[in-house]
């Protein structure tokens, strides 16, 4: 079996060679971790998948293609260092099989903190996509670690599990056409010079991704997928003719940010909460992915607005004993700005995910609450 390997650059693929073998992995932002160079990482993935006469590879093979798969019909592998976050190293896996190629992802973890959020997310990932297969979620495969010796005599091990990877999806964050401009969508996809999204695109992405986050929201429990930021590269995204397609790559946790006593009938509550705290989250990213915070248009509320009441009324739909959409939109339209915005002011305590977010989205609450309640007044089901 062939094996190559790949750093993904600003500037596309480069292929591994001698001179990255000592070069150390990037880390997310504010984040630290063990020192670990390129050559031992890349080393560990493959040992991580050969291992046991190559089972984890043959298992997500076998699980993505619905079939059994053995060693001899996998030609090659590519492995491609594509992201390194504040908890992963996250690489591609090319598998060529039979003349066809399938991608996952494969999620790596040194440190124990790390690890174990690591396994936390894969259980995540097995139940979700369970409770909810709407295929929104990679699917998780196969979870293992990997012990690696490094030559001065440290030893350390890589922990890791194999998940679906989105083909043709790309991160994508609020950037700056040009230094005076409003932040609008840039996609980072290095294959194309129209990176910038139109209006109707944009649109859509607000509109999908409020869809998603809310079609995994469960009703009885309240919990939700939490924490989440678009800093993080959370979202995924594939642009197509007919426009724009999106995923959602990671379950750091699930859990209700309100508790209501069961029974109680006190259950609008954690609804207008999630809502809230949705049209915030929303809006917030990073310039670019690393750089300051920076706020969304007021124009992508349309999205995020119509995304959420569209989703509830599928779940009203098939759950009786919830409110329709229509009484869900009656019932946030009868809340005033100022109502609104004494609401932001915990809902922004429960929903906050970075520190330095805090007195940033504050001094956005009044403008926001106010568009907010301007594009509730207009929307429709």
């Amino acid at each position: 079996m062939q094996v190559r390997f790949f750093i993904n650059s600003p500037d596309g693929l480069v292929s591994f060679g001698a001179e990255h073998a000592g070069a150390p992995l990037p880390w997310g932002l504010d984040s630290e971790g063990p020192f670990i160079t390129y050559g031992p990482y890349f080393n560990a993935i493959v040992n991580f998948l050969v291992q046991g006469d190559c089972q984890p590879l043959r298992i997500a093979l076998s699980q993505h293609l619905e079939r059994a798969v053995s060693v001899r019909e996998v030609q090659s592998l590519d492995i491609i260092s594509q992201k390194h976050g504040a908890f992963y190293h996250v690489a591609q896996v090319r598998a060529e099989v039979s003349g066809q190629y399938f991608s996952f992802a494969i999620n790596c973890a040194v440190g124990p903190q790390q690890q174990a959020f690591l396994e936390s997310e894969f259980a995540l990932l097995r139940d979700l996509n369970q409770r909810f297969p709407l295929g929104l979620i990679p699917r998780a495969y196969v979870l293992g670690t990997s012990p690696h010796a490094a030559e001065d005599g440290a030893h350390w091990a890589l922990k890791a599990f194999i998940a679906e990877w989105f083909e043709g999806f790309h991160e994508f964050h609020l950037s700056r056409q040009f230094a005076e401009d409003t932040p609008i969508i840039r996609v980072w996809d290095v294959r194309t010079d129209e990176s910038f999204l139109d209006a109707r695109e944009t649109l859509s992405l607000y509109h999908q991704a409020a869809a998603i986050l809310t079609a995994h929201f469960d009703t009885e429990s309240f919990s939700q997928i939490y924490p989440w930021h678009h800093a993080a590269g959370d979202f995924v995204l594939k642009r197509r003719q007919k426009g724009v397609e999106l995923r959602l790559i990671t379950v750091r946790g699930y859990l209700p940010l309100v508790y209501i006593e069961s029974g109680s009938s006190e259950k609008w509550i954690p609804i207008v909460h999630f809502f809230l705290n949705l049209s915030l989250r929303m809006r917030l990213d990073r310039l670019d992915g690393t750089g300051d915070l920076v706020w969304a248009s007021p124009a992508c509320l349309h999205g995020v607005v119509s995304g959420f009441l569209e989703i509830w009324e599928q779940k009203a739909e098939e759950d009786s004993a919830l409110p329709r959409a229509p009484q869900v939109l009656e019932m946030l339209r009868s809340f005033t700005p100022e109502e609104w915005s004494s609401l932001a002011d915990l809902v922004l305590v429960d929903g906050l995910v970075e520190t330095d977010e805090m007195e940033f989205i504050q001094l956005q609450l009044g403008a926001h609450v106010v568009s907010l309640w301007k594009v509730l007044k207009q929307e429709n089901v």
